[in-house]
């Protein structure tokens, strides 16, 4: 349970660090000074300051910061005069507004690319998916009739009552026929063929299915290391199927919360840490590394949502003064930006606190 912590902790970490790399690469490409880089949210445990700026570690492990020069402090109209007399072409205040909207979008982006190089690794570690004419049992349940029959992982299923399939549409729907009795299997093992009688269920529990079986028709073929490309390339495709996901999912969360709706598949802290700990005594540590490629991918749309505190926030005043020309109230943005912060957190105390109350029951 430690390590597990530990690997959460570290994970987690690095998500956020690579978020606000992005924020670091822009701001010091666009000329601004950062004051301080920060991993964790404060009480400071040790900094050390490089060049211009401080970088720290905190000790609150559910964050981090960039800081930079005239970012907030320049509402008050004394500090403006200090920073155009000090260093008006340093700060992210005095910036243009599309200077100000790549700093903003740089640790969406940090994110996303991320994402594209963790599972770029990891299918060329595992192979590439690639479709098949046959069809592989992936999962069986425990204690379901494809466990009882003895059906097994990475058994190959060639025909379904003699006929044979090709495609795990073609199995499921030769095994809806014998709903309510039982059908034989023919399985390809080592070049031979073995029978293998399995009930097939009237109505299973949700999620199992007839028999108990998950199936796929895809299997993972490795490529050659200069082949590193192909990698990238499913690397993009996945996350982006990732994304339309995530996008479905947020887009449904909201619209259900105006109909009064209260969320139920939304989980915070615990709960990644929960699924962290799960899917890498389960499914293995190439597997614990794909899932923080998602949350990276949930990281980066999430952070675009237009609340206040959030980078799509940002956004949102950045395009104001881009189409009018007009600088938003400062003291207005500090104090949205603040009231969207203390939601935030309360939102996350509140997912917190579900968490714990389903995983108690």
């Amino acid at each position: 349970m430690t390590m597990d912590l530990i690997i959460f902790l570290v994970a987690l970490s690095i998500l956020v660090l690579v978020h606000e790399i992005g924020h670091f690469v822009m701001a010091i490409k666009n000329g601004i000074k950062v004051e301080e880089f920060g991993l964790g949210l404060p009480p400071k445990i040790f900094s050390k300051k490089i060049g211009e700026t401080v970088f720290s570690l905190n000790l609150l492990p559910i964050g981090g910061f960039c800081r930079m020069y005239g970012e907030e402090a320049s509402f008050a109209e004394g500090d403006k005069k200090r920073i155009l007399r000090q260093a008006q072409d340093r700060a992210f205040c005095d910036k243009k507004p599309w200077q100000k909207m790549l700093v903003v979008v740089g640790g969406v982006l940090m994110n996303l690319v991320f994402a594209v190089v963790v599972f770029a690794g990891v299918y060329t570690v595992l192979g590439l998916p690639e479709e098949t004419e046959k069809v592989k049992i992936i999962d069986v349940v425990s204690g379901s009739p494809a466990d009882k029959a003895n059906l097994k992982e990475d058994f190959w299923i060639y025909k379904v009552a003699g006929k044979a399939i090709s495609k795990p549409a073609e199995l499921i729907e030769e095994v809806e026929k014998y709903k309510g009795g039982s059908v034989i299997l023919i399985i390809m093992d080592e070049g031979k063929e073995r029978l293998y009688n399995v009930e097939v269920r009237k109505d299973p529990p949700e999620g199992e299915g007839s028999m108990g079986v998950a199936i796929s028709n895809t299997e993972m073929k490795k490529f050659p290391w200069w082949q590193f490309y192909k990698g990238i390339g499913v690397g993009f495709k996945e996350a982006y199927f990732w994304g339309e996901i995530i996008v479905g999912g947020v887009y449904k969360m909201i619209s259900g919360l105006f109909m009064g709706q209260i969320p139920k598949d939304v989980s915070g802290p615990v709960g990644m840490y929960q699924a962290t700990s799960a899917i890498k005594k389960e499914q293995g540590f190439l597997a614990l590394i794909h899932f923080f490629g998602v949350v990276s991918v949930n990281l980066a749309i999430v952070n675009l949502l237009p609340f206040p505190a959030l980078d799509g926030g940002r956004m949102i005043f950045v395009a104001y003064e881009m189409i009018t020309k007009k600088r938003v109230n400062e003291k207005f943005e500090v104090v949205v930006n603040n009231v969207g912060m203390v939601i935030l957190l309360g939102l996350l105390l509140l997912v917190t606190v579900g968490d714990i109350v389903r995983i108690v029951r």
